[in-house]
């Protein structure tokens, strides 16, 4: 039973689908002005608790409450929205084509253009932007399109609640800070938050208290200020693991080339860092190395001249990469987690020449499922019915199981999973150094590379440095890239 004053509850929410459970019992209250931080692994069920808050599917059991009114059965999005409800995710939902303002009244009752401009105006102000209305989406940054999604929000009518789902995912530090700024000036105006984010130190930056799901069930109730990092790290997977990155046995050097002519390396064994801005060069090397650029780069592979001007030549060398957005850039969507793993390798035609069928292709599969702990439904269903942290496994999967990497390049590898999910691939990107392959990994996250690697080089502009890993590898690694911009701007 709710309080007078609660803003949101939920009472006994349960989810089944088909077999599976989702959602068990879940029971809890959010006050008006609170900032809840909801976390669990990859398939606990935050995304579920999510979609029946707003409409999406509709609880096979239980019910919540809005400001009192009950909700038994489902909602409509549309009904969410008339309660107060508003969802941000890490992808806006806007039309890309389309102006500010049409995105701003999208499906809406349209009064005059002149009162459509004028309320436009005055909910982008409160969301803190300052955008020409007939700008189309698709020329704003993500942070823009984001604060677009929420002033959306806010022309539904008073605004109640506030749920967010992997909002910092894709921002840098300033957009992050801006971003929780304005999440507490809506709690201050009594706006109750959920926010969901893999991101922990964000989580207890701007939270007032820790909602903890695993396996369905809620696990964990606190205040914020009850947490560290380790502690919440170990709340979110009891039995965490630690990596040692004492014993490193370089073997032969896979990768010979040279930047601001200095040599950068990596031998099999090691897995080597390459860290810088968000958006920053570390990137573009990456997919040069791996043909996934439109400009080649020459460097030494294995003794061996290389240069490749398409990901399947790098392929048949055994240079595999994980790009950075793996839901457009590396996953079929439609298609299912068996043939997303397989894709590359069916058929005669196949890169290196071997030919994978459908009876050894998933045979594999269940290798390497169980070898990353891929969680979710069958590897017959679509790669999309997966939680993002699994998704990004099925790619790792790819090149990892079919066949055995060289050179294996991932780009913000555990960019949106979750601690239990970011350990899985961590270990397995070791694995494969430890078989034999070099690994590169490409980050703009300073924790990210510390994570990995076992040592890094900074890029920024036409300049590097090489990181040692050490005790303060973290530190050291933001220090290198503030020692590269001051010599930038002396």
């Amino acid at each position: 039973m709710a309080h007078a004053e609660t803003r949101l509850a939920f009472d006994g929410v349960t989810v089944d689908f088909g077999a599976t459970r989702a959602l068990e019992d879940i029971s809890f209250e959010v006050q008006p002005g609170e900032i809840v931080g909801l976390l669990g692994h990859n398939g606990a069920g935050k995304s579920t608790l999510f979609n029946v808050t707003t409409g999406v599917i509709g609880a096979s059991a239980g019910s919540f409450t809005v400001d009192g009114t009950h909700i038994a059965g489902k909602l409509t999005p549309g009904q969410a929205a008339d309660l107060g409800i508003t969802v941000i995710h890490q992808e806006p939902a806007l039309a890309p084509n389309m102006t500010v303002l049409d995105n701003l009244f999208l499906a809406r009752r349209a009064p005059s253009r002149a009162e459509r401009a004028e309320k436009a105006r005055e909910a982008l102000s409160m969301v803190g932007a300052n955008l020409p209305l007939d700008m189309p989406v698709e020329a704003l940054g993500l942070g823009e399109r984001q604060l677009v999604d929420l002033a959306r929000g806010l022309l539904s009518g008073e605004m109640k609640v506030l749920m967010l789902d992997e909002p910092t995912a894709a921002l840098g530090k300033a957009e992050t800070e801006s971003l929780h700024r304005l999440i507490q000036d809506f709690a201050a105006r009594g706006v109750s938050v959920l926010y969901v984010s893999h991101r922990l130190p964000d989580i207890l930056e701007v939270c007032t208290r820790i909602v903890v799901l695993r396996g369905g069930k809620l696990v964990v109730d606190g205040a914020a200020t009850e947490f560290t990092p380790a502690k919440l790290a170990e709340a979110l997977v009891p039995d965490l693991r630690s990596l040692d990155f004492t014993h490193v046995e370089a073997g032969a050097e896979i990768l010979r080339t040279e930047i601001a002519d200095q040599p950068v390396r990596a031998r099999a064994g090691e897995v080597v860092g390459l860290f810088g801005m968000a958006g920053g060069e570390q990137f573009e090397l990456a997919a040069k190395l791996a043909g996934a650029s439109a400009h080649a780069h020459e460097y030494t592979l294995s003794g061996t001249a290389a240069r490749f001007k398409t990901p399947s030549q790098a392929i048949r060398r055994g240079v595999f990469f994980v790009p950075p957005d793996r839901d457009t850039e590396g996953l079929v969507a439609g298609e299912t987690g068996i043939d997303n793993v397989m894709l590359p390798w069916y058929g005669k035609g196949s890169s290196r020449g071997w030919w994978v069928s459908a009876n050894s292709g998933a045979e594999i599969y269940e290798r390497a499922r169980q070898s990353l702990d891929i969680r979710g439904p069958g590897g017959d269903a679509a790669v999309s019915q997966f939680s993002g942290g699994n998704r990004q496994k099925h790619l790792l999967a790819r090149w990892l199981y079919p066949a055995t990497p060289t050179l294996l390049i991932l780009a913000q590898p555990t960019q949106g999973v979750d601690v239990g999910a970011k350990l899985d691939i961590v270990e397995a990107a070791r694995e494969a150094a430890h078989a034999g392959a070099a690994v590169i990994v490409a980050s703009s996250e300073s924790d990210e590379i510390a994570s990995m690697c076992d040592r890094a080089y900074t890029l920024l502009g036409d300049q590097m440095l090489e990181v040692p890993r050490s005790s303060s590898f973290n530190e050291d690694l933001l220090a290198s890239l503030l020692t590269l911009a001051e010599h930038a701007h002396a």
